[in-house]
């Protein structure tokens, strides 16, 4: 939260330093949106660092014990993500934006037991194969109004929408499904956005999403940042570098303690990484 914080001071400072250069380059302004795109469509990929944890045996089912998907069941801790996204302004001065985006991550694992796992009421064995997976996808929409906005800088405040189907599988020794558990929970946000315009060309861009729910047996949360650098290196075409941070977490103690919750448990899952992207704009 802190270095999030300080992005915003330091990218505030910037804009406002090289208020000269802006004008001097655009003139009087352009009052139908100055630097900021109508329309754009982005698409990257970076190497992201996975740390996931799920909890089973919660409610009907015990106390429950936590594994760490990594380290206990052998999952890739880095892995190749794509996303994309597009973004829509509207209104005659572009204060109102439309948002949607994926990305969608598929691990499979096999690893031989160094110790002992007791899930629910089965206890799988030292030196069993345990063959997992733990697939999920993010999609999102979501809107922001701009209660801030000029040819330098534009902050925004608004809400979206995250679904986030998501697959856990376990077999051992090759003799059927220990665990096969599925989420597919909705999960409002509220969205902070702050956009910087530090010359015609380069931009700073951030914005984060956040989200906690309990009701009854159900508990969720989200907090999703992501901080970047764009270059508009051509007329529509322009690429950028994003530091992208993402941690969900979804906790039932009854199967059918919220829509699209079909799982007695808890799963964590983080991700980050460098994204590098190419966005076209109008």
């Amino acid at each position: 939260m802190k270095k999030i914080a300080w992005f915003f001071v330091v990218a505030c400072v910037l804009a406002f330093s090289f208020r000269p250069v802006l004008a001097e380059e655009r003139g009087s302004g352009d009052p139908t949106g100055g630097p900021w795109e109508r329309l754009q469509f982005r698409v990257g990929g970076y190497l992201a660092t996975l740390n996931s944890d799920v909890t089973f045996g919660l409610g009907n089912l015990g106390a429950g014990i936590t594994v760490n998907v990594e380290d206990a069941l052998g999952l890739d801790t880095n892995t190749a993500v794509f996303k994309g996204d597009v973004v829509y302004r509207f209104g005659s001065t572009r204060r109102h934006k439309l948002l949607g985006s994926w990305f969608g991550i598929r691990r499979d694992g096999s690893k031989v037991l160094g110790a002992d796992i007791d899930i629910g009421d089965q206890t799988i064995t030292v030196g069993t194969t345990v063959e997992s997976k733990f697939n999920f996808d993010i999609f999102q929409v979501g809107y922001t109004y701009s209660f801030f906005k000029d040819d330098r800088i534009d902050l925004g405040v608004g809400g979206g929408v995250y679904v986030t189907p998501i697959e856990f599988s376990l077999t051992a020794g090759g003799k059927g499904l220990v665990v096969d558990e599925s989420i597919t929970a909705p999960l409002p946000v509220i969205k902070l956005s702050g956009d910087f315009a530090l010359t015609p060309k380069w931009f700073l861009k951030g914005g984060m999403d956040l989200f906690y729910l309990k009701i009854g047996d159900y508990e969720g949360a989200i907090f999703d940042s992501s901080v970047a650098v764009e270059y508009n290196a051509w007329k529509h075409l322009g690429f950028g570098l994003a530091l992208d941070f993402l941690r969900v977490q979804v906790e039932a103690e009854d199967d059918d303690a919220y829509p699209g919750v079909d799982f007695v448990g808890n799963i964590r899952f983080g991700v980050s990484g460098l994204l590098l992207y190419a966005k076209v704009y109008w």
